[in-house]
């Protein structure tokens, strides 16, 4: 796998560990520079400024190189009262204390604190719309966010890929998503929640690519469906041991990346390999169905799930930058496959329920999960040449568990899944409807922990994902849409990410590896970001995407023309 890598493809690691290498010399004179600031003060010295006003202050006028000071974080003594105490404990000795040129401080640091300062405690909606209605209405909550995401493909356009795709587009995202959440607490005991989501992608209008179409498919550009717009809209009751939640809602069950037992709600999955936990909470389809909760002891809860809203998974349109290269792009507008679906509002038989128990042990926490609904993605039924959702059964658990260990947090999770019955096309000319019977095993174990001290703390996850297709490989087996049969897949995801103390926990650097080793899903896909807190509400984010393997092979490889760059910008009030 390595050899895979080659040198042009390590650049965006090496610009990321410049990053960080900078981040400690950014303020390496700030040790040896305490006690005289201190006796400065001491001696009537002015108060210490913020990182911000240091910022201001500095901007227009910038001290000569051999005189940088770089920017402190907020709390430790202004740049300005360390240069004079320097200058002075220079002027003493005879001489200027000078310190070194760093290119990144300059570059990145003073360039960050500089917007931070001007952007200060930024939150328009928040000041003028629900701050005031807030006080207005006592009981009501408003919330919200606006979420800006530009990607753009690293590799040159105009090439050919998997599936003689012509690829001739630079931009593959410019999303703008917006999300309004109303709450209004009606009393003690009950409260009315409305979340409703606006998304708008302008890669199809400002760029003039052929490779990129509209075929027909809703909200592909513009969510301009109620379903999809009007996310939530649910009551929800507090009556001590009982809780119920009625109305349009997502119910959570899992917590693991690869959506292990989060099997209750329909997803837009229409970034397939950009498609992380980041993007869960976002792409989670609303369903209308009914959760209520009971908890007969303090330590036990059970919940039941009716639900009689089947949604499907969505994947990529045809036509769209993640449409699946190995498949050709489809003719525009050429539709979509006719099928039949569950309709649980018309027929009894097509309701899907849900139990779970949780048991809390301590710090452990138990729960064990059934359900009885319909595979989310369709199968060809050669009787009638409909594509149908076929009934599964589900049954899981989830274990999850916190101590410390040697002063550090550890953190331990554990899912699975079994489902029986799920349907697969078939080459077999015996088989009824063109369709065979297997169960599938799904196992996935993560350990969250930390490492270093509280000054340089790295955070790291190691999560293992094993899938399996009970009952051995049949080759006559074709899988469901586009995507071949797994035989026995192990995922591999690993996250190490690191808060700088010294910026006041502003400067977040993470990466992201997701490493496959089964028989049929090999390569690699890795992400590095950077992430800038500008205050409580604005977040940027810069990210690269890369995808590893041969261009044959599913399903990092297949995308490895889909490397990225994105910059992701969040207001959130």
């Amino acid at each position: 796998m390595v050899k895979n890598f080659r040198s042009k493809k390590m650049v965006p690691l090496l610009a990321l560990l410049l990053f960080v290498a900078g981040s400690v010399p950014a303020w390496s004179a700030e040790e040896g520079q305490t006690e005289t600031s201190a006796a400065t003060e001491a001696a009537g010295g002015s108060e210490a400024a913020t990182p911000e006003q240091a910022a201001v202050e500095q901007a227009p006028a910038p001290p000569a190189p051999e005189a940088v000071i770089s920017e402190p974080p907020p709390g430790d003594v202004s740049a300005a009262t360390q240069a004079g105490s320097e200058q002075t404990a220079g002027a003493d000795n005879g001489e200027i204390l000078q310190e070194s040129f760093n290119p990144v401080n300059w570059l990145v640091y003073k360039p960050l604190w500089y917007l931070t300062s001007l952007i200060g405690d930024f939150n328009p909606v928040g000041k003028y719309v629900s701050t005031p209605l807030e006080e207005k209405f006592p009981g009501l909550r408003v919330k919200g966010f606006v979420n800006s995401i530009t990607q753009i493909n690293t590799t040159a356009n105009n090439t050919t890929g998997l599936g003689a795709r012509d690829k001739d587009w630079l931009l593959q995202k410019q999303e703008i998503r917006t999300q309004l959440e109303v709450k209004y607490q009606a009393n003690e005991n009950i409260e009315l929640v409305s979340v409703n989501n606006f998304l708008y992608d302008g890669a199809y209008d400002l760029q003039d690519s052929k490779g990129l179409y509209l075929d027909g498919s809703s909200n592909q550009k513009l969510y301009d469906q109620g379903k999809r717009i009007f996310r939530e809209e649910y009551v929800r009751g507090n009556y001590g041991k009982l809780n119920f939640t009625l109305g349009k809602q997502i119910v959570n069950w899992g917590k693991m990346d690869g959506k292990v037992i989060d099997i209750i709600n329909g997803a837009d999955i229409r970034d397939v390999v950009d498609f992380h936990n980041g993007d869960y909470e976002w792409r989670a389809m609303g369903q209308w169905m009914a959760n209520l909760s009971v908890r007969p002891t303090e330590t036990t809860t059970v919940s039941f799930v009716l639900n009689p809203d089947f949604q499907p998974n969505v994947g990529p349109a045809g036509g769209s930058p993640y449409w699946f290269p190995w498949a050709g792009s489809p003719k525009p507008n050429s539709g979509t496959a006719p099928e039949t679906r569950p309709r649980g509002f018309n027929h009894v038989q097509d309701l899907e329920e849900g139990v779970r128990v949780d048991q809390t042990i301590g710090a452990l926490v138990v729960s064990g999960i059934y359900y009885y609904g319909f595979d989310r993605d369709p199968v060809h039924f050669s009787s009638d040449n409909l594509n149908h959702y076929t009934r599964i059964n589900r049954y899981g658990y989830a274990l999850d568990y916190a101590t410390n260990i040697l002063s550090q947090r550890l953190i331990i999770r554990s899912e699975g899944l079994y489902t029986q019955g799920m349907a697969f096309n078939t080459s077999d000319p015996n088989a009824p409807n063109g369709i065979v019977k297997r169960d599938s095993l799904k196992l996935a174990l993560a350990f969250e922990t930390s490492i270093f001290s509280d000054e340089n703390k790295i955070d790291i996850l190691y999560q293992p994902v094993y899938t399996k297709l009970v009952g051995g490989y049949d080759k006559r087996i074709s899988g469901k849409l586009t995507t071949p049969t797994y035989r026995d897949d192990l995922l591999h995801v690993i996250n190490i990410s690191h808060s700088v103390r010294k910026t006041n926990d502003r400067l977040t650097l993470s990466a992201t590896a997701y490493i496959e080793g089964g028989t049929v899903y090999q390569g690699l896909s890795y992400n590095l970001s950077a992430g800038w807190r500008f205050n409580d509400f604005l977040k940027a984010t810069l990210a690269f995407n890369d995808y590893q393997r041969k261009d044959d092979e599913i399903a990092w490889g297949a995308y490895s023309k889909w490397k990225n760059v994105t910059l992701d910008v969040k207001y959130e009030f």
